[in-house]
């Protein structure tokens, strides 16, 4: 399916104090005060975006993940509203992200860890403060998943303490069921490459989604192979560059659109499920 990113189809109407009826928005941001302050008290779910503004080879622009985490999160939602019926709401993107390991490389723009998993904490708590119960955090960058563990950890402390409840979900990515599956299936019918451990980061994966999504950035004469330092990622909290001179890894010729528009369609359904899923509990 396709949703433009920046337009997005109402979900539901109700009247506001007025008694005009106002479309509900799948994106928080498109909506006046009054339908946010609705849908906290119709027990919309809210889907928050988490990407990041970090180097990925000489290939591919610099807002990948941002972009991924923005796509998964709208698509994924859509979906869930229109084959589930699920009360959604899609927040802004926090762009920037946890990319200390990218450093090295100009154009990556990293929060430090207090500073990322104080900004995500404020604002799930501010998503709770409004009335809402379930957030589901969709993250498109590895670096990502231990600030956002802790910030999840941190306010769901805070609330125990308070007397208070709401609900916290990470989207488990590629070890969720569909995802898995479908990898694999992919995988078999020759469509999607093994890139093995290294096929992690601004390899076939993100190059064939990005070549389905926005092929003008994609800089096609730079999707060669690299020469690696390693062949598997290391033990130790590395840095890119002691891993890949150019920033990109596994073999980003492999990829094509055919094989984007699957990884597309993929994570929208999961994502859909989860949502659906979560909306059951």
């Amino acid at each position: 399916m396709a949703v433009r990113l920046e337009e997005s189809p109402p979900i539901s109407g109700h009247r506001n104090a007025q008694g005009r009826c106002r479309a509900m928005r799948l994106l928080w941001g498109e909506n006046p005060w009054t339908n946010i302050r609705q849908a906290a008290e119709e027990g919309y779910l809210v889907v928050f975006p988490a990407g990041a503004i970090e180097q990925h080879g000489p290939m591919l622009p610099v807002d990948t993940d941002a972009r991924l985490a923005e796509r998964w999160a709208i698509e994924g939602a859509a979906l869930a509203r229109d084959k589930y019926h699920i009360q959604v709401l899609v927040l802004p993107p926090l762009h920037y992200g946890q990319s200390c390991h990218h450093m090295s490389f100009p154009g990556t723009l990293s929060l430090g860890f207090p500073t990322y998993v104080a900004a995500v904490a404020d604002l799930l708590r501010e998503v709770i403060r409004h009335g809402f119960r379930k957030i589901v955090i969709i993250n498109g960058n590895g670096g990502n998943d231990a600030p956002l563990c802790c910030a999840q950890y941190q306010v769901m402390e805070e609330l125990a303490k308070n007397g208070r409840e709401a609900r916290i979900y990470m989207f488990p990515n590629y070890s969720h069921p569909h995802i898995a599956a479908r990898l694999k299936a992919l995988r078999e019918s020759g469509l999607m490459p093994d890139e093995g451990n290294l096929g992690i980061h601004a390899a076939g994966t993100e190059t064939a989604e990005t070549l389905a999504d926005r092929p003008h950035l994609v800089n096609r004469d730079a999707c060669v192979r690299p020469k690696l330092k390693r062949d598997t990622v290391p033990h130790w909290a590395w840095r890119t560059e002691e891993i890949s001179e150019t920033g990109a890894f596994g073999d980003p010729s492999l990829a094509t659109e055919e094989w984007g528009r699957a990884l597309w369609e993929t994570w929208a359904e999961a994502i859909a499920q989860f949502l659906n899923w979560v909306a059951q509990e």
